[in-house]
């Protein structure tokens, strides 16, 4: 399956604005509490592949994602491979015996909208800040995905800056940051 997404850091309105007003136009398809742990290859750095393979907690339900570097520069588009799991600590242990390692945990409440062949979803990560990402749920040109987020944005009056880094890239740059700036500070 090929994922293609746009991802947006909301500056306004906030998430509870936006959900007041989503509500009044879309079909809300429910809450999600996601725990995500990512992991790295001892054979194969996945930060130079642009590659990503973590396990997902959500609701109750688990499942291992295989995620494949992204394949355009304009949207978030990248092959991923899921497969569901029934026992969190046995697959943690298999995959540290063959040769993975944590890197590390990503917590965020998503809101789940659908409007027509796009799934809008209101993030909150945590030590991340708030976001929206809209993913389209059929083959689409990557044009169609961009006019309708124009047209998304322009409607609700959302300002805020895209970005093709997922969370996982975002988090390790907001670490890297802070890792630097303290290692220079007095």
């Amino acid at each position: 399956m090929l994922e293609k997404e746009v991802k947006i850091l909301i500056e306004s309105p906030t998430l509870g604005e936006l959900k007041k007003l989503l509500e009044k136009d879309l079909k809300f398809l429910g809450e999600e509490k996601q725990e995500d742990i990512y992991f790295n290859f001892i054979y194969r750095n996945f930060k130079v592949t642009d590659e990503a393979v973590r396990i997902r907690k959500t609701n109750g339900k688990i499942e291992v994602t295989y995620k494949g570097p992204k394949s355009s520069s304009t949207i978030k588009a990248r092959e991923e491979i899921t497969v569901v799991i029934e026992n969190l600590d046995n697959m943690i242990s298999l995959l540290q015996r063959i040769g993975f390692y944590v890197v590390t945990n990503i917590v965020k409440t998503r809101l789940n909208y659908l409007d027509g062949n796009f799934i809008i979803s209101l993030d909150y990560v945590e030590n991340l800040g708030e976001f929206i990402e809209i993913e389209a749920t059929t083959r689409m040109e990557d044009f169609e995905i961009q006019n309708y987020t124009n047209n998304f944005v322009r409607k609700y009056n959302i300002k805020g800056k895209l970005t093709t880094k997922s969370y996982l890239e975002l988090i390790l740059d907001k670490h890297e940051k802070n890792t630097s700036y303290n290692s220079n500070s007095y």
